[in-house]
């Protein structure tokens, strides 16, 4: 039954780290305003094993994942390949969005705030600099 609970809320998603999938549980855990302890006692298992489940050392198994549901955890976002994205059969993505996802998933948290940053900072500047070509273009 574990796999096919799996399968089904995998469904139409990829596979992700050990790690994203913790990262989004400590996530969804704190919207909720809960410990550890508290997330742990409503899903029926140990806070160790939760707090394991946060760092990416486990996996929750299928019964685990039904009761993260009725704690009200959206469970596909869990698993979801990038949050508020679907992949689709048509969806392509170059070497380099490929390579710069895995940098990204692999990072430590303050690494992927440096990766945000410097992408916002680029797409900032970019913004910036087409404005003040086009502002030369009609002076």
């Amino acid at each position: 039954m574990n796999y096919e609970i799996l399968n089904l809320f995998c469904k139409d998603y990829f596979v992700i780290s050990k790690s994203l999938f913790g990262n989004r549980l400590k996530e969804k855990r704190k919207f909720l305003g809960l410990t550890q302890a508290q997330a742990a006692e409503k899903a029926g298992i140990e806070r160790e094993t939760w707090g394991k489940y946060e760092r990416g050392v486990f996996m929750p198994s299928g019964d685990v994942l039904l009761s993260f549901l009725n704690m009200g955890i959206d469970v596909s976002s869990l698993f979801a390949a990038e949050q508020g994205i679907r992949p689709s059969e048509n969806s392509e993505i170059s070497k380099e969005e490929s390579e710069l996802l895995g940098y990204y998933r692999q990072a430590s948290d303050n690494g992927k705030f440096v990766i945000l940053s410097v992408a916002k900072g680029a797409e900032k500047k970019a913004a910036e600099n087409t404005q003040v070509s086009a502002t030369h273009k009609t002076a």
